[in-house]
């Protein structure tokens, strides 16, 4: 499946960039909406690499590594795989973690970033083909 990812760090934080959709691979062993349910391990193995940020200090933009945890609530209670792990029930909000790898800046005076760790919070969402509308039949 296809996924567009929307990243929120709180205010004052760091503004992210998102990535352009892209592919998440379902390990789940069912389908759901056609598309290969995830575990909790399919998005919290996700890192997204180069992810552009700048914050209001430092407007001149670096760059991070963001990784993602699926908090409880998002993980189900009953339905599980045939290996009995169980299965993220929706996409969010997941919990974010970003990483600088690339400090952002600001020319004059020189100065850089020096937070090492941003926490925000993240939504995934399947990127779908078509519109899905409910309602009875024309």
């Amino acid at each position: 499946m296809t996924i567009q990812v929307t990243l929120t760090v709180p205010p004052v934080g760091a503004v992210l960039t998102p990535p352009p959709p892209f592919p998440l691979q379902g390990s789940a062993g069912f389908r759901v909406e056609g598309h290969v349910a995830c575990v909790p391990g399919d998005i919290e193995s996700l890192r997204i690499e180069a992810v552009p940020y700048v914050t209001p200090a430092f407007p001149v933009a670096g760059a991070g590594t963001v990784e993602f945890k699926v908090p409880r609530q998002n993980r189900a209670r009953y339905a599980r795989t045939a290996q009995g792990k169980e299965v993220v029930v929706d996409g969010g909000p997941l919990d974010l973690v970003f990483t600088p790898t690339k400090a952002a800046s600001i020319a004059n005076p020189p100065a850089e970033d020096t937070v090492k760790k941003y926490e925000g919070t993240a939504t995934l969402t399947c990127v779908r083909a078509r519109p899905v509308t409910a309602g009875p039949a024309a």
